[in-house]
Parts: C-alpha cells; structure tokens; sequence
C-alpha cells in the first residue's frame, strides 16, 4: 500500500512543555498528535487530525496536540464512540475507509504504575509502533518516545509517560530500547533485579544488575563477576534458570533471565508456615533432578537455599527452578574445591572446616539438599541457634539438629525423616549421592513424582539419568 504524505512527527522535536495538560483526572501518558485540534466528547480529549488528501497535504495548524491517556483503555478509530475519533471533516472518505472502525485500543493496568503501556492491533490495515507492523490482534508495548502509525498514516502519533522512570544503573542502550524496566522484584548485596517486557513480543523477564564497584575496582572486568553468566550460558534444563541475554557495560553486569512468577521458595514457606509433605517431595523431585543436571555438567552450586530457588507461578504444584550461580564452581578436571562460599545455615561443615585450606567435593550440595528438605517440612532451620547460646557453625560442624518441634508431627511418614538424618552426615563420603536420592524410597511409586516428571517434560526419570545408583536407600 502507498504511503501517504503526512508530514510524520518525530520525537526528538516535540517539546515536552506541550505535555502538561488541564485533566479533570490524573493521566498516565499522552497521544501526541500532528498538525491537530481538540475538541470534546464525552470525557474525553478527541484529537482531530487535519490531514487532507494523499495528493496534497496542507496543514492548517503547526502545532502539536496532546489527548490524555485517563482509562485503562483508550481506543482510537473512525467509530464515534472511540476514545479518539478521527472524523469525516477532517479525513475524506477515501482516506478515512483505510482506518478501522476501532484502529488500535491502548490499555494499561491503572492499579500498578510500573506496568507497561500495550497496544493491540484491532485494524485491518494495519498499526505500526516505529514501523515495525504489530499484527491483526497482536500486541506491543509503547515506550516513551515511540511512533504509531495507523494504515497508510506515518507516525501520526508519538506516544509519552512522564512518569517512566529507567533506573540509573541501566547502562546499555540495547537494553532501554528493546525492554520496558518495571518494578523492583529483589535487591541485595548482590544488585538488583527488575521487572522487564520485551516491547515487541511482551514477553516477561527478569533483570538482574550487578554493580561492578560494589566490588571494588580490584575486581573490574574479573571472572568473579561473569562467572555466573559463563555458567548459565552452558545450562540447559526445565529446572535450572535460563539467561537469554548478557551485557558487561564499563559499571555493571547486566543479565536477562527467565520471569518466575510464583517468587522464591523461602517466601512460599515463610506464607504457609511449612509445606506439607507431598508438597515438599513434589519440589525436593525437581530440585534433585537439577543438582544431578547441574553435577553432570560440572558444575557444583555451593549456595543452595530456599532464597534461590524460583517457582514458575502461584500455584501449589508448580516447576521449580534453580537460580543464583555467582558462587558456583566449574570442577574442570578435578572434583576438589577449597574456597570457602556459600550461606552459613545451609552451608556444609568440610566447607567451614576446611578454612579455604581443605579440599571438598560436590557433596556440599546434597548436604544443602537435605537443610532445604528440612525447613520445607517444618518451616524451621535445623542449625539455627538453640536458646541463642550454640553458634550455628558449631551445630553444623558437629551435625547437630532435632525433630522434636510440634511441627514435625504433620509428618506421618518416617522416610523423608530417614532421608534427612542420612543426608545431614557430616561425613561427604557417607552421605549418599544425587543419584542414590533419586532413587529413594520415597520417590518410589509416587503419584506427586509422576506429577513431577510430567510437568518437567521428562519422558521418565530413568532415561533422564541413566542407569540407577546400586545403592537405592
């Protein structure tokens, strides 16, 4: 189809004096149109845009007009009842027959202020978001300072969000311009991590920046910090989290990575007191699938604890993920490591015995295994101090925890006990595999592990893994 001659706006020129308005109700963006005039109806602004035929294109006004985005949605077409009507006296009827009745519908979730702003192709002759076609029925998300063009119109529209805020740490532009950056989901020591929307596709993700000074200058540009992210380019698994993108910017670390909607198991926990058991032997499953995943790749973890791992949505039975790699540990050609790293609670005693001098293997892992299976059961830790006289890493170096708590009587089956008393053995060598846990007792026979296997895509355990330990407990 031609395009007609619009004198299309650009954004760059557009001077943002023009986008404070008199509304009866506060906005959350604006349309700002070319060339145009407002008039009223209903309670809305209506931008009529003079736009003469396609042979010639005189301009009445050269000035910009602004309508107020005020409704969780706005739509705009030749239909008099849009939000914005684009009428007859000011689009003849050959050209008015290439808009749509309802053109396009903008919508935006007016309880959240970190959502973004989408927009859904309604038209038959297509909507255009900085010239790229959004598709019959399709959606994108408008960023400040993006274009709309309706049909054969270019850029007739640029759209504004006074209130979108890209946070300051966000060095690459890539990233500014392919995502909306929503709210905080999580900050800490280790940086921070955002809310993010491809614009084109609106597809969820995660973001997660690290802050190189954070560190220290001693450590720019060191393998202390792309560690994670080397690692997670090799990981490929339905329980282990996925990265699709990585930026090193000169101040920061940047990393797109899988949205898990449900949070972290620790919250889950925390807002139910303790998780029942088939609950538990549902997660605990998933979680030992991805240990033995991430051991035959290698790879040793190091900091396993509820905090770090992600549950896909809300629901009960839902697919957990791994996540949080910046202290795991590629064994190379050795199965010995020696830094000390990790979460003391969860943290494994020949980690702490070893003072960065001694050597441990990938049984630290399996024992954070069993701390984990312990506060999923109880809602507790099995180190935490008694009566606040006994430091935890004592407790932890002498293999010292309880069962006695109340809580502990929800559990009827003796087996998940029995796993917990034989992983927490401080001695690595006799603390049974991943693979002697997969092949549990427990995990015989089990409708929830069928759950499981199903969920996570896995034809059956055996062909995942290979042939069974010998030694099942």
């Amino acid at each position: 189809m031609e395009e007609i001659a619009t004198q299309p706006l650009d954004p760059e020129t557009i001077s943002m004096d023009l986008l404070t308005s008199q509304t009866p109700q506060p906005s959350y963006g604006q349309l700002v149109g070319n060339t145009a005039l407002f008039g009223t109806i209903g309670e809305y602004l209506v931008l009529r845009l003079a736009l003469e035929t396609r042979f010639t294109c005189q301009f009445q006004e050269q000035f910009h007009s602004v309508a107020d985005l005020c409704s969780e949605k706005f739509n705009v077409g030749r239909d008099r009842r849009c939000s914005l009507a684009i009428d007859e006296v000011h689009f003849p009827l050959p050209i008015r027959s290439f808009i749509s009745n309802i053109h396009f519908t903008l919508e935006r979730d007016l309880t959240d202020r970190y959502t973004p702003t989408y927009i859904i192709d309604n038209s038959t002759n297509g909507t255009y978001v900085n010239g790229k076609l959004v598709g019959r029925n399709n959606r994108a998300i408008l960023l400040p300072g993006s274009t709309i063009s309706i049909a054969c119109f270019a850029n007739i529209f640029v759209y504004n969000q006074p209130d979108y805020r890209v946070p300051p740490e966000v060095e690459s532009q890539a990233l500014r311009k392919r995502y909306h950056i929503g709210r905080t989901l999580g900050s800490g020591s280790f940086g921070t991590v955002y809310m993010l929307h491809d614009v084109t596709t609106c597809q969820p993700y995660a973001l997660k920046i690290v802050k190189k000074q954070r560190y220290g200058t001693k450590l720019r540009g060191s393998p202390s910090l792309t560690n994670e992210a080397y690692i997670m380019k090799k990981l490929n698994h339905p329980c282990v989290i996925r990265m699709f993108d990585f930026i090193n910017d000169p101040g920061s670390i940047s990393m797109v990575l899988e949205y898990m909607q449900g949070g972290d198991l620790l919250t889950r926990i925390m807002d139910n007191g303790y998780l029942p058991e088939d609950t538990a032997k549902f997660y605990f499953y998933q979680l030992c699938h991805a240990i033995h995943y991430l051991h035959s790749q290698g790879i040793t973890h190091r900091d396993l604890k509820p905090d770090n791992i992600l549950l896909k949505d809300n629901d009960e039975y839902t697919l957990i993920k791994v996540s949080d790699f910046g202290s795991s540990k590629f064994q190379d050609h050795t199965i010995f490591m020696r830094t000390i790293c990790g979460t003391p609670e969860y943290v494994a005693p020949e980690v702490l015995e070893s003072s960065g001098q001694k050597l441990y293997t990938r049984q630290v892992d399996v024992w954070s295994l069993g701390v984990v299976l312990y506060t999923m059961l109880s809602g507790l830790l099995p180190f935490g101090t008694m009566n606040g006289m006994t430091d935890a890493a004592e407790l932890v170096m002498r293999g010292n925890f309880s069962m006695a708590q109340p809580v502990w009587r929800t559990v009827r089956s003796f087996r998940p006990k029995k796993l917990i008393y034989d992983i927490l053995n401080v001695d690595p060598d006799e603390r049974p595999s991943v693979e002697m846990l997969l092949d549990s007792v427990w995990f015989c026979n089990s409708d929830v592990v069928q759950h499981a296997q199903a969920m996570m895509n896995l034809a059956s355990a055996a062909s995942y893994r290979g042939s069974p330990d010998e030694s099942a407990l």
